[in-house]
């Protein structure tokens, strides 16, 4: 993995015109979106078995998820990005607008379709309610917000976190658990 100082030295290359820093950041994008696409599946396995609806669902296979990432990476303006944060960040942006435009879709065929499963529409309608949800608190909370992307739609260990955001791993788990709370009082 390339360190801090060089992924951003890449970035920066990358912003002055270098074509072969552009070539840089995009491999590793597409490494670490895969690193982090198996680690949800696995995740995802290890919760809920390996037969569940999650795994089974193509959007969420390594490769698609991987791939629509990327197409979706290299098409977003990237002008923003000036360091590794910026970098993980934008990502995390562009996987859950992935997951929620995956869920809408889903959730606009079983509205078409004659018999619908009510659980599953509930669940696709929580799923909504959860990214407005994380839009509100991303306004008003945007450290915390940070943090809790980064935990939970990026996979990186609080260390991790706490090096990408330059603060102690106290305050990443103080900030962690008052998202979760922040976000379950508003799911209920």
């Amino acid at each position: 993995m390339k360190t801090t100082t060089e992924l951003t030295r890449i970035i920066q290359d990358w912003q002055a015109g270098n074509k072969q820093a552009e070539n840089q950041l995009y491999q590793f994008a597409y490494l670490q979106l895969r690193h982090i696409a198996q680690e949800e599946r696995k995740r995802n396995a290890e919760k809920f078995g390996q037969h569940n609806d999650v795994l089974a669902d193509s959007v969420n296979s390594t490769t698609a998820l991987i791939h629509d990432a990327y197409l979706k990476l290299s098409n977003s303006e990237l002008s923003d990005v000036k360091t590794k944060r910026d970098f993980f960040l934008m990502a995390t942006k562009v996987m859950r607008q992935i997951l929620i435009d995956n869920a809408r879709s889903q959730q606009a065929q079983k509205r078409q379709a004659l018999t619908s499963i009510q659980d599953d529409n509930d669940k696709f309608e929580q799923l909504i309610i959860m990214d407005k949800a994380l839009d509100n608190f991303s306004v008003r909370y945007p450290r915390q917000s940070n943090a809790l992307k980064l935990k939970y739609l990026m996979g990186m260990k609080n260390n991790e976190i706490c090096q990408l955001l330059e603060c102690s791993s106290s305050l990443i788990e103080k900030d962690l658990k008052f998202s979760r709370s922040w976000l379950q009082t508003r799911m209920m």
